[in-house]
């Protein structure tokens, strides 16, 4: 693996597993560039960006968004002609061409979330690929949007079982777990993909934990995009990156607590020398369930 990471203090203990990510990012940007493919950090990884030119230091993911179409156009290159003896691509809740999520994992390494560590999947060290929708400029239809899409992401919680004592929250995943694990998956997804290629003003994101009005962003901050210095290299972030990170988290430039940070990490286990346990070819893995990280 090539090291791509400048030397720093690793406080946190991760900075192998930083500098693995940072290799699977360094692969996407250069099929992106030679595939003329957009993109741009999101989240955390963008605020990494401008506030610490590279990682976050207690990070331990990177987020990109793609347009549908670019990640359609990364897929089908990657399946074709990607790098598929280091770089495995793994597409959750897949159906008809739409996706709620990939992931780009490396092969020869291991990262476990708590929660999925009996999935039969590829727990490889990875980079979170997240689809940027457009989204209605009327009320009633962005609600609509909005509605299947948190419906798709309770669904997720409620295939991985999770669980939560009590209240309407509690109540919704234990009826979800009774019904299959694909019930309503593709008219969900097809209701978050519908508007795409629509005149609108806003682009979203609520194929997560944002909110209607948190998930929600004005087009102009990604009309375009634009390289900052990550760590040794360079990756693409939105063109109104930093109005895009104050509408995210206002002033985006202070610290969060001790506390806080322990709710930014997602790895469990890992190993950027060791692969997980294999139990079967790669083409073994089931992929098909529904999950959102």
């Amino acid at each position: 693996m090539v090291q791509l990471m400048s030397l720093h203090e690793d406080s946190w203990g991760i900075w192998e597993l930083q500098n693995c990510i940072l290799n699977i990012a360094a692969y996407i940007d250069r099929i992106c560039k030679e595939h003329n493919i957009d993109y741009c950090l999101m989240g955390g990884s963008a605020l990494g960006a401008v506030r610490h030119r590279g990682f976050i230091p207690w990070d331990d993911d990177l987020d990109i968004f793609m347009r549908p179409d670019d990640y359609g156009k990364f897929k089908e290159y990657f399946l074709e002609s990607g790098d598929r003896d280091n770089f495995y691509l793994q597409e959750w809740g897949a159906a008809d061409g739409m996706v709620t999520l990939a992931k780009l994992r490396y092969n020869n390494s291991t990262l476990i979330e708590k929660d999925l560590q009996n999935w039969n999947i590829h727990h490889g060290v990875y980079v979170d690929i997240f689809i940027l929708h457009d989204s209605p400029d009327t009320k009633l239809a962005r609600v609509n949007q909005y509605f299947w899409a948190k419906y798709l992401v309770a669904k997720g919680a409620a295939n991985r079982k999770y669980s939560r004592k009590g209240g309407l929250i509690g109540v919704v995943l234990k009826l979800m777990r009774l019904t299959p694990r694909r019930f309503l998956v593709k008219h969900a997804l097809r209701q978050v993909y519908k508007y795409d290629n629509q005149k609108s003003e806003n682009f979203c994101h609520f194929l997560g934990r944002a909110g209607m009005k948190t998930g929600l962003y004005p087009k102009k901050y990604f009309s375009s995009t634009k390289y900052l210095p990550f760590e040794s290299i360079e990756l693409k972030v939105p063109q109104e990156v930093d109005a895009y990170l104050q509408e995210r988290w206002g002033d985006y430039m202070k610290l969060p607590s001790s506390e806080e940070i322990k709710h930014f990490q997602h790895s469990w286990k890992w190993s950027v020398t060791e692969p997980f346990p294999l139990l079967g070819s790669l083409n073994d893995y089931s992929d098909e369930f529904f999950l959102l990280a």
